[in-house]
């Protein structure tokens, strides 16, 4: 369904970012390894982590799931798949999850997704995963999905991986310590991606403390125990909404953040850069407008999924922004760097694509138009704010569908802010 938006004088009240979409599902996949019932509180309920609680029952695991609570009783390191093929729809993290887990098991597995996901190369995570010893292979010459997994377990030991971006980590972390031997993980850089640390402390919570010394990552052979779990709201999941308050007559007031971790750190950090300010007070955080950015030269590699968004608030910056380091956007739900490019010209933004990134001139005076989300959340949400910002109507097609699969409150959200959004008829 097409989303229709006008432009906003200004945004104002209260808002809870969403809980941590990449903790739901690092969560999800922690508690069907682990021995005994793990309890996740608080967990984000969308296409993208139900994948994760659906593939869980057909790796032989029992799930129990309310509103706020998912109990899962984990497969003690050893799933048993009930079915050889498993469906990850659209989320390149639940199939890259999945298919460490599936590595763990006796039998074959297929990992499949929907038509997007399967035109999503993975080459890091298959590499990974042959020099820890999984039988691991994709069925297309370049490393996409689907990937047949022929089971057995992992050899483990000393193993060198180089270069692997933080987003592959998980993946690669989560069946070490059931590795037949004790795994040490050498990279070519120091590890201290501030969301790397927060998984870490993820897999502590589950018995299992990872040891970080220089360029290495040592895992012990122990297995995962039952854990409990609260999954953390998180300021980046509120980029959209904080970057819209800033840049109108706007203030807004995020509650329930208890901390700044995670890819809140970076997201952050780049928000200084570009010269916005987000104040923190008594509980809570607060973002004001009107703000005036500044063109700056953006390092977006703890968080390329980001840019359509950063790319937006780029079209407001007096001068050129350059936005680097985020080659990886480019191959998540969409080639975000392609398609984020492409829209912003359409609006009327200068824009010049390179490589790991966009050189955007600003500011810009952005026009409304109709303009296509590519199927990709990201897209869509940086979009509707640029149709937020600009001038007459802008109609976002098939946006509807796309936000179901990580932001399925979004529109709503919005509207209780004073944006004027709606379903086209």
């Amino acid at each position: 369904m097409d989303l229709i938006v006008r432009p906003a004088a200004g945004l104002s009240g209260e808002l809870e970012p969403q809980a941590s979409k990449l903790h739901t599902q690092f969560a999800s996949a922690l508690a069907l390894l682990a021995g005994g019932k793990s309890v996740i509180e608080n967990p984000l309920r969308v296409k993208d982590t139900n994948v994760m609680l659906q593939a869980a029952e057909t790796l032989g695991v029992t799930v129990k799931r309310t509103q706020d609570r998912w109990s899962i009783w984990g497969a003690g390191g050893s799933p048993k798949p009930t079915q050889n093929v498993i469906d990850a729809r659209n989320s390149g993290t639940a199939l890259s999850l999945l298919t460490s887990i599936a590595a763990l098991a006796s039998t074959l597995t297929v990992l499949n997704g929907d038509t997007q996901l399967r035109s999503r190369p993975m080459p890091v995570l298959l590499r990974s995963l042959h020099r820890l010893g999984a039988d691991v292979h994709s069925t297309k010459p370049d490393d996409s999905p689907p990937f047949v997994i022929f089971g057995g377990g992992l050899v483990g030991g000393k193993v060198r991986l180089g270069e692997v971006s933080a987003h592959c980590l998980p993946a690669i972390l989560l069946p070490c310590p059931y590795a037949g031997k004790r795994v040490e993980l050498s990279f070519k850089r120091k590890q201290g991606d501030p969301q790397l640390r927060a998984i870490l402390e993820l897999t502590k919570r589950a018995g299992v403390e990872v040891s970080s010394r220089g360029k290495k990552l040592l895992i012990p052979n122990q297995p995962y125990r039952a854990f409990n779990f609260r999954v953390p709201q998180e300021l980046a999941a509120a980029a959209p909404f904080i970057i819209a308050a800033t840049l109108t007559n706007s203030k807004l007031k995020l509650r329930g953040v208890k901390g700044v971790a995670g890819r809140d750190v970076a997201f952050l950090d780049v928000l200084k850069m570009a010269g916005l300010r987000v104040r923190v007070s008594k509980k809570s955080f607060v973002a004001e407008g009107k703000q005036n950015p500044r063109a700056a030269k953006l390092d977006l590699s703890r968080v390329p999924e980001l840019l359509p968004m950063i790319s937006v608030l780029a079209c407001r910056a007096k001068g050129k922004t350059l936005i680097g380091n985020a080659g990886e956007a480019r191959t998540m739900k969409s080639d975000r760097v392609s398609a984020t490019a492409r829209e912003l010209r359409r609006m009327g933004a200068k824009v010049l694509e390179r490589h790991d990134g966009l050189l955007i001139q600003g500011p810009a005076k952005l026009k409304g138009c109709e303009v296509d989300g590519h199927e990709d959340y990201a897209v869509v949400t940086a979009l509707i704010v640029a149709g937020l910002l600009a001038e007459g109507e802008t109609k976002v097609k098939n946006g509807a569908t796309a936000l179901r699969t990580s932001c399925s409150r979004f529109i709503s959200t919005f509207q209780g802010l004073g944006a004027d959004i709606s379903y086209a008829v």
